[in-house]
């Protein structure tokens, strides 16, 4: 209700700006799919974005998603509506936002490949208050979530909660990034897995020798009293670019992996093996064939897929693929492409 009101507000606003711009965009996609109980699926996508800029060189503006979907599962209410709202007061040095927006410590901390204690929370259904400034080759941010008496649960008024503070600088070719976020006690949304009531620190320098990309990370969830520290090295060798990550870890067994990527012309080919706490390993190709598309791989995480894709020019497509994960959580999303379980013919449309 609250992000309706805001979007209602949004819209109120920028309608008397005379010279504001408004843009209108949308996807939709129609499939079947053997997996899914009902078989046919659909998702429509329409997205606002509005913007003014105003007389003191700031910018305002609205962004507003607005969503369709019958998932294919039987006993479901058909289509349901999911919306959500950025608001933002910007200028060349500074911003405010308001809403669909990540937390400060992930937007500009930058670690090493499967540090465990580097666990920030994600924004994943919070409203985030965030404010960002940026000074030459420094810029850095500070949010906090925003929380509602029904999300609570407390009866407490509505309240800020869990300071997130970041920083990147750039100093001669060093890249210097720093992030913090504060412990709470409140639980924002218990459906987001991706969020931690904990006290976490990080700390990273990346920089680039020979032509090798370094970079070396430290991380502390003081929660736990955990520290993990990393170091992850890319090297390019023309259409190759090899990779190699080993972090330290105080609490469980140390991880470490390496990724060998390929990208020339119409092929390209991504394999990795990742051991230690988090194990890992598989491989992803994708061929271009004139209007098609190819893509086969898979994952010990993720499953394994193939596809093909046909542009049908004019922002449509068609996909048949199959997928499949051997843990068959619904509506798995498989691959980067991010297929279903089971076998899907779909056609998609963007706007």
């Amino acid at each position: 209700m609250k992000n309706i009101l805001l979007s209602t507000v949004a819209l109120v606003a920028f309608a008397g700006a005379a010279a504001a711009d408004v843009s209108w965009s949308g996807a939709a996609t129609l499939g079947y799919n053997d997996d899914l109980e009902d078989g046919v699926y659909a998702d429509v996508d329409i997205d606002i974005a509005l913007s003014q800029e105003l007389n003191n060189g700031w910018t305002a503006a609205a962004k507003f998603g607005f969503e369709l979907v019958d998932n294919g599962v039987s006993g479901s209410n058909g289509f349901q509506a999911d919306e959500n709202i950025l608001i933002s007061l910007t200028n060349d040095m500074y911003g405010l936002y308001f809403g669909d927006t990540e937390f400060a410590a992930v937007s500009y901390f930058s670690g090493v490949t499967n540090m465990q204690n580097d666990n920030f929370s994600e924004e994943d259904g919070e409203d985030v208050l965030k404010l960002t400034a940026t000074y030459g080759m420094i810029s850095g941010g500070l949010s906090y979530a925003y929380l509602t008496d029904t999300a609570a649960g407390t009866g407490d008024s509505d309240e800020l909660q869990q300071l997130s503070l970041g920083v990147s600088a750039e100093f001669s070719g060093v890249t210097v990034t720093a992030a913090w976020q504060d412990a709470t006690t409140v639980d924002f949304n218990a459906s987001n897995g991706d969020f931690t009531n904990g006290e976490v620190f990080g700390l990273s320098v990346s920089s680039s020798f020979s032509g090798a990309d370094i970079t070396l990370a430290y991380a502390n969830d003081k929660a736990a009293d955990n520290n993990s520290t990393g170091i992850e090295v890319s090297y390019p060798m023309g259409a190759v670019t090899l990779g190699a990550f080993y972090v330290s870890e105080t609490n469980t067994d140390d991880n470490f992996g390496a990724t060998v990527a390929y990208s020339e012309g119409d092929l390209s080919v991504k394999a990795w093996v990742h051991d230690g706490t988090d194990e890992d390993y598989g491989v992803n190709i994708a061929y271009a064939m004139g209007d098609w598309g190819l893509y086969v791989g898979g994952s010990d995480d993720d499953g394994a897929y193939v596809a093909g894709e046909l542009d049908l020019g004019g922002g449509a497509s068609f996909t048949v693929s199959y997928a499949n994960d051997e843990d068959k959580s619904d509506n798995d999303e498989i691959g980067p492409q991010e297929y279903l379980q089971g076998t899907t013919l779909a056609l998609s449309l963007s706007f």
